[in-house]
Parts: C-alpha cells; structure tokens; sequence
C-alpha cells in the first residue's frame, strides 16, 4: 500500500510537467518586450473603447465632431455615416475609411482624425488573485501590473508569465521569469497599453493541492 501512496505524487509529477511554452525566452523575449518602452505616436497608435477622438470634415462642420468618446465596443456616432468602428485602427486609417464612405454624399471630402484622450489599459489573467483590466499611467512594469491584479496565486508558475504584444501589426508573446525578475537577476519588462499578460498555473502544485484533498488520499492515510 505505501508503494502505491509513493507513485501517486510521482504519475501526478510526471503528467504535469510534461507540457511547456515555446515562446521566446531570455534576450529574444526581452526584444519583442524591451525594459524600456517606445513612445507610442499618434500615427501609430491604434484607437481603442472609451479613448476620445476628434473629426474634422473640411469645411462641413456639421459632419464635424469634437472630443467624442468611443464606446465600450470600440464604435464611434457621426454624422450622416452612422456608427463606424473605430477599435484597431489608426487616426489616418480611420480618416480615409471615412473619406471613402463620405464620398457618397460629398464630392473629394477632406478628413482628418485625432486621437485626444487615450485610455491605457492591460489586461492580466490567469493564476493572479484578481484578474481583469486595468488602466496604467505613462510607463508600467511587469511587476507593477502584476501588482494591480493583487499578485500572482500561491499556484502560479512564476517562470510561465507570459505577456502578448502587437508588433509591427502582427500578435507576438514571450515568456518571463518572475522568480528572476523578482531578485534582481532579470530586468524588470515595460508593459504599455494594449499588452496582456497571462500568468501561467504551476500544474504540479494544483494536481498535488486536488490529491491531497481527495477522499482517496484521506482514506491511505487512515490505512
């Protein structure tokens, strides 16, 4: 019986780790997430729910709107057009969908679109305490942002944290060791808005936590 006790935790070991991430490590995810972050232009950054943009229709004020929110959906009202999207796109972007939809009614309409209040936010999930999104404020860290969502769980894989990123238009992720990161031994990565971060469960500990809970376990120790 006692030999059966022993290869339990053993099969549970086994199965668990037998399953990593192949994202970019070390140097290569530091790359693609750097310590010290770029600045983000208007011309390159992309609208997002609740940021506030203005448009301007040359010489059609009433087709014009000042400092408009964008909704929860990442939609904007305007005049004559109706509801657009305006989530993921770019101000100059947005601007020649709406000349080609304006044309229609207007002959070689001029429009530009600016982008006034940005909304920054990040979203964290996985083995945190309190996943969601949240907003971050100029520039953010790995650990800050962990922090906001009140810390990984006592089952987080602390060397599979992961955050995604859009580089160059395309989706990328790299993984990171907070155990590291936590003392000294790898830098601190900058997070900016649109980043998620996804913190990865330790499976060994959660399948350990469930089988020493289970009426199985409770019943060896009584034999």
């Amino acid at each position: 019986m006692n030999r059966l006790i022993l290869s339990l935790p053993l099969v549970i070991f086994s199965s668990s780790c037998a399953t990593r991430s192949e994202l970019p490590t070390g140097q290569q995810a530091y790359q693609i997430v750097p310590v010290e972050a770029a600045p983000v232009g208007e011309q390159d950054y992309l609208i997002g729910p609740l940021d506030r943009v203005t448009v301007i229709v040359f010489k059609e004020p009433d087709l014009s709107v000042q400092d408009v929110p964008v909704d929860s959906a990442g939609k904007l009202a305007l005049p004559l057009l109706g509801t657009v999207s305006a989530n993921g796109k770019t101000a100059e972007t947005l601007a020649a969908e709406l000349r080609q939809g304006l044309r229609t009614y207007i002959k070689n309409p001029f429009v530009s679109v600016s982008v006034n209040s940005i909304t920054q936010k990040v979203v964290v999930e996985g083995s945190v305490n309190q996943p969601g999104v949240f907003d971050i404020r100029g520039n953010s860290s790995l650990i800050e942002a962990l922090a906001m969502a009140r810390s990984p769980t006592d089952l987080a894989d602390l060397d599979q944290v992961f955050v995604f990123r859009r580089v160059g238009g395309k989706m990328q992720g790299a993984r990171f060791n907070l155990r590291r990161i936590r003392t000294g031994l790898d830098p601190d990565p900058a997070i900016i808005a649109g980043d998620r971060i996804v913190v990865g469960l330790d499976a060994v500990a959660s399948a350990w936590r469930e089988y020493i809970s289970s009426p199985v376990f409770n019943i060896f120790r009584i034999l």
